[in-house]
Order: C-alpha cells, then structure tokens, then sequence
C-alpha cells in the first residue's frame, strides 16, 4: 500500500512525541497490523505479500524484546523475564508460519499479543487494570 506523503509525515510525528509506553502501544500496533496483513495475503496465494508482512511482524517483535530494561532481566524480574520469553515464542511462531506457511500460529500471536497491547494501553494512558490509574508500570523500557 502507498502511503500520502502527508500520512507519512503524521505517522512521523506520532512517534517523535510519544512516550515510551505509547511507543509501545504502537509496536503492538504494528506487529498486529502486519500479522493481520499477512493472514488475508497467505490466503490471497500472495506469498511474497505474506512473507513480507511477517518479518516486519518478526521485527517488531524483536523491537519489544529489546525495548526490555537489561538490567530487570539480569537481576531476574520476574515479569521482564516472562515478557522476553513470551517474545521469543511469538517470534519463533511467526517464523515458522513464514516457513510452513501456516496461518495458525499467525493467528496464536495476534491472540497473544492484542492481550497484551490491551495492557499497554492502560500503562500508556496511565493507570493499571484495576487501580483507578494509580498502577506504575513494573518493566522498565529502554531506547
């Protein structure tokens, strides 16, 4: 899809005054939007199309991973440690739906990760799930 030359410099600003949450949020975003991209190109026959979309998807993926304070995971943080993991399954998924050209896995990481793009957008927006907008987050980002 060929974006406008003024949609191009919308999406640019939207991600020069974000905060790191809302960087989040729009990783997420991305990653889902290309996931989705991938299963209509997959059953379009567009295999170019769908391997494309998936290693942005892949990419993405990774992005999140490292956006991962390094210094939570070295000292065990439970919930980073969970998050990097959660990430490299998401990734490993994406890559072999690429390879088998599988749209099960494709649709297993988009379950995965809209959960929990819907908990980035309540830390993005400031406030936790159940708190009233008190919560902080526990995983530091990085970048």
């Amino acid at each position: 899809m060929n974006r406008s030359p003024q949609h191009r410099q919308y999406n640019a600003v939207q991600i020069k005054t974000a905060n790191k949450g809302q960087l989040i949020v729009l990783l997420y975003q991305g990653a889902l939007k290309n996931m989705k991209k991938a299963l209509l190109q997959l059953e379009e026959k567009d295999m170019e199309g769908k391997g494309n979309s998936l290693i942005k998807a892949q990419d993405i993926v990774l992005e999140l991973m490292y956006a991962l304070d390094q210094g939570m995971l070295d000292e065990g943080n439970e919930l980073a440690a969970n998050l990097q993991r959660l990430y490299l399954y998401c990734y490993r998924q994406l890559v072999q739906a690429n390879l088998k050209m599988d749209p099960k896995p494709i649709g297993e990481v988009i379950e995965l990760l809209a959960n929990l793009l819907e908990a980035w957008e309540q830390v993005a927006a400031g406030g936790g799930p159940d708190d009233g907008g008190s919560a902080r987050p526990t995983v530091a980002l990085t970048g």
